[in-house]
């Protein structure tokens, strides 16, 4: 064999092999990690921090699979500047952005509370949910209480899997025989019924709740579409007279600003006209004592003051009515913290555990999501954060799968409560653990 032809075939061989390697390689990359992914539909986006909307619950003891972007963001390669632009740029003095004012360290009394609120939420965010039992109204509730790290146990003929909690709902999995999401002129929309949202625009409160980007899928069969898509099906079905608390929370989420459109039946609505339905109803007669209505103003303001748009008309009356109502409601407060059966109608109490949980829940919730940063140290608000890790921590061994769907709805909110002010009052004033501890936890 001549040394030509040694070499031809060699280098044959060595191409066979790496077509081979290559091959497998992309078979691997190729096979789904998940009956969600083989849907081809990516995982979804989240949206930046909001200080509203809390990120990440900081009762996690180990790091677990959160709503991650489906394509990381390219970074360009910066350009190799001459020596001449390099030493000029020297001689420009440096503009450097204000540091933030750290915040003051917790007392001991606090630090020991923000521990055992991380208990109890970290002994509750074990007990997952499945599809195989509980419904999707039962799944809403799950991820009002933990946003984006719900996890749910996912059934099928070929076994069970952990799935994200809103991906289950976004991808309209079966959830005990209900799925979530339907068609309705033309547009993908959320169901009303039992096993599926008990009130108009829950589901996509929640999604606004969790920060999910418009842009993620939501799927009917195989029609895949967006977030965005069920927004517009929740515009056309504004109607006045009706609780739109839920639908002004997520709105003034997915809307940038505030343009008009119509409803199905040809009005012209926007937020400021939402906001105004929502002020001239009466407050403590609606749904969960009127605390519902005041979160949906709540959120309506952050997302306007976030947005550094200006706080006139109507929204001016809400943010006078909301601030009023929070002076107001820690006056009804009950001297243990908590608030009973009459909400923000007066002071009032329960022998029934779960009517308590549900109401100081409830409260709590809008409060911690909606006061100003420097009056969550109030001595009442503390008192509600102890009263209401008390009455979870005493039964951590409750199994929230085989709750009852009202129980389970009352027992997210006090968890969301109670993680809503651990991102907004324990964390910012937690410091960073050192280096050695954050080896031995990783280990």
């Amino acid at each position: 064999m001549t040394h030509t032809v040694r070499t031809t075939l060699v280098c044959f061989l060595l191409a066979l092999v790496w077509m081979e390697v290559a091959t497998a390689s992309q078979t691997d990359h190729a096979r789904p990690a998940s009956d969600a992914d083989a849907f081809g539909l990516g995982k979804p986006a989240l949206m930046p921090a909001d200080p509203l909307y809390v990120a990440q619950a900081a009762d996690e003891t180990t790091a677990e699979p959160a709503l991650e972007s489906s394509e990381q963001e390219e970074v360009a390669e910066e350009p190799q500047e001459d020596q001449a632009t390099t030493d000029a740029d020297e001689e420009e003095p440096q503009i450097l952005e204000p540091e933030p004012e750290p915040k003051p360290q917790l007392t001991t009394a606090q630090a020991a509370l923000r521990d055992r609120v991380r208990r109890t939420l970290a002994a509750f965010r074990k007990q997952a949910l499945n599809t195989r039992e509980n419904t999707a109204t039962e799944i809403m509730h799950y991820c009002r209480a933990f946003g984006i790290r719900s996890e749910v146990v996912l059934s099928t003929r070929s076994g069970s899997q952990r799935i994200n909690g809103i991906t289950c709902l976004c991808w309209n999995y079966p959830c005990a025989g209900y799925q979530p999401l339907g068609l309705s002129d033309g547009h993908i929309s959320a169901r009303i019924g039992y096993g599926r949202q008990s009130h108009p625009s829950q589901l996509l409160a929640l999604l606004a709740l969790a920060r999910v980007k418009s842009d993620y899928p939501a799927r009917v069969g195989k029609d895949v579409r967006t977030i965005a898509d069920l927004v517009e099906s929740e515009k056309l079905d504004c109607r006045g007279g009706a609780d739109l608390s839920l639908k002004l929370i997520a709105l003034s989420f997915y809307l940038d600003d505030d343009p008009t459109w119509q409803n199905r039946q040809g009005e012209d609505w926007s937020l400021s006209r939402i906001v105004k339905e929502e002020l001239d109803s009466p407050l403590l007669q609606s749904r969960n004592g009127g605390t519902g209505r005041l979160l949906g103003l709540a959120c309506a303001l952050a997302q306007r003051s976030r947005r550094d748009q200006p706080i006139d008309g109507e929204f001016e009356r809400a943010e006078k009515f909301v601030r009023d109502y929070q002076v107001y409601a820690l006056k009804v407060q009950n001297t243990d913290g908590s608030w009973g059966p009459r909400y923000l109608a007066a002071k009032s109490t329960s022998r029934d555990w779960l009517t308590q949980l549900r109401a100081t829940g409830c409260v709590l919730q809008w409060l911690a999501m909606s006061l100003p940063e420097g009056d969550l140290e109030n001595a009442r608000v503390l008192r509600s954060v102890e009263y209401l890790n008390r009455l979870l921590g005493q039964r951590t061994r409750n199994n929230l799968s085989s709750m009852k769907t009202r129980d389970l709805e009352s027992t997210a909110y006090a968890l969301h409560a109670l993680r809503v002010y651990d991102q907004r009052f324990f964390t910012p004033r937690t410091p960073p653990p050192a280096p050695k501890e954050t080896e031995q936890a990783a280990r």
